[in-house]
């Protein structure tokens, strides 16, 4: 099979075997690839790839997989950016694992998301000035949500239609696809309470860590699982020490 040649980032790392390892990438122009690569952890002049690592941004050639299932073959890796300042302040750190972990459970491999690729290509650089990172992470989330098409409704209840914050406490469902009012989200066993205040700010502008935490639960819904970096992005933010 004809070998193609893109961008990506890398998701994941993880032994296959003595010398080798599957990379999970998520490439500019065909989505998430799940790749070998042969040679990467012998060093020798056969190694595929010199410092392939979390994070970095590269150029590649692959053979992709002969069937719709199993494993494509990393056949050559350039790295072009490993943002080296994301290892000097650990949100920005974490905040870089935590979109890696989105991207990784929430897309299909091959399935293409070019905007989503700039989106997260922008946040590891933005991450690496640390100028917001709370924000920059938040922007992502939503960026995320938007592309693969889980954007949740948080402008009026979607039970009934009336504006977001207004008569009295709101809740929040991911299953139902957004704000719940009092009197909708009754009907609903999967919700969480959410400020009203909150919701008076955009998510640019508003309680970043209150934020996160909503979008958070939302993809944890969406995926059927917790992730693990946003244990350390919500104990960075809340200043709480992690061991």
């Amino acid at each position: 099979m004809a070998t193609r040649s893109d961008q990506a980032i890398v998701l994941r790392l993880s032994d296959y075997s003595e010398t080798s390892q599957i990379v999970t990438l998520f490439t500019a122009t065909n989505g998430l690839a799940r790749l070998i690569a042969k040679g990467v952890r012998r060093g020798s002049r056969t190694r595929t790839a010199v410092g392939l690592d979390l994070l970095e941004h590269g150029e590649l050639s692959y053979a992709p997989p002969r069937g719709q299932a199993g494993l494509g073959t990393l056949t050559e890796w350039v790295q072009r950016d490993a943002f080296i300042g994301l290892r000097s302040a650990p949100l920005g750190l974490y905040g870089g694992l935590y979109a890696a972990e989105l991207v990784s459970a929430l897309t299909e491999e091959y399935d293409s998301h070019p905007p989503l690729f700039t989106a997260l290509l922008s946040t590891l650089r933005e991450l690496v000035q640390m100028q917001d990172p709370a924000a920059t992470i938040v922007r992502f989330q939503i960026n995320l949500a938007d592309a693969i098409g889980y954007g949740p409704n948080l402008d009026e209840c979607v039970g009934c239609g009336r504006p977001g914050g207004q008569g009295g406490p709101v809740h929040f469902s991911s299953t139902a696809g957004g704000l719940l009012c009092r009197d909708c989200e009754m009907h609903h066993v999967e919700k969480r309470r959410v400020s009203a205040a909150m919701l008076a700010q955009p998510p640019s502008a508003g309680p970043t860590g209150q934020w996160f935490e909503l979008l958070d639960y939302h993809f944890s819904q969406v995926a059927g699982r917790s992730f693990k970096a946003a244990e350390w992005i919500r104990a960075l933010l809340a200043g709480r020490p992690r061991r």
